[in-house]
């Protein structure tokens, strides 16, 4: 009797050890499985998080660079505006001859007027009157030594630098290669002058003719001057 109670309590031990082992398995699995779903699902929450803070990062950016767009559109639209409203070589080589003729002496609403009273085809004569002038010295002996155009409506007297002999005395005849001052008198007594080197050139108006002057140099002691009469 003693051994089968024995073998029935060796069998019963046996089953307490295989279903204490079972139920510590179950156990384990279900805290795996356990563990498992919630790294799982927190998981999932932090991708969700940081999809949602990825995509609305993203929106963010795209609405960052729309603006930019935007800012860089209307910088060169003014950009480009300001490029237009720049004058060009010409008009800027034109507003430096004007600020030096303001420095000469020259009204500025001289100027005006005479540039607003352009036309774009100007009739101008086909010929042009020529007359020889004197050009005064400090040394010289002519005293009346003016000439005019058109009836007397426009005068001109010049006068310039004595050459110089071998000995270093001033002749009675001026240097061509120095500066020439013309002087214009207009109607009304108006006087305007044109100074440099020969060649000079002048362009005066009076009423609704502009006339274009130029002065060369000819033979001792004289110039040549030639006026061409445009309409404006």
């Amino acid at each position: 009797m003693s051994l089968g109670l024995a073998h029935r309590k060796e069998l019963q031990k046996r089953r307490n050890q295989r279903f204490w082992a079972f139920f510590k398995f179950i156990i384990i699995l279900s805290i795996l499985i356990g563990s498992s779903y919630f790294a799982f699902d927190t998981g999932q929450e932090i991708a969700l998080r940081n999809m949602a803070y990825n995509s609305e990062k993203f929106d963010q950016q795209t609405a960052d660079l729309e603006n930019l767009r935007i800012e860089l559109g209307n910088t060169e639209a003014a950009l480009n505006k300001m490029q237009k409203l720049l004058p060009s070589d010409a008009i800027q080589n034109l507003l430096l001859i004007i600020n030096q003729k303001v420095s000469d002496g020259i009204s500025p609403q001289r100027m005006n007027s005479l540039i607003a009273g352009m036309t774009k085809d100007a009739k101008c004569t086909k010929t042009a009157q020529a007359k020889r002038i004197v050009v005064h010295t400090p040394v010289s002996q002519t005293r009346n030594g003016s000439i005019s155009f058109y009836r007397g409506l426009i005068t001109i007297t010049a006068k310039g630098s004595p050459t110089v002999n071998d000995d270093g005395n001033p002749e009675a005849w001026f240097d061509p290669l120095k500066p020439v001052t013309a002087s214009f008198t207009l109607p009304g007594g108006e006087t305007q002058e044109a100074s440099g080197l020969l060649p000079l050139y002048h362009t005066v108006v009076v009423q609704d003719k502009e006339y274009r002057f130029t002065i060369i140099s000819e033979r001792r002691s004289f110039a040549d001057i030639t006026v061409q009469s445009c309409d404006l």
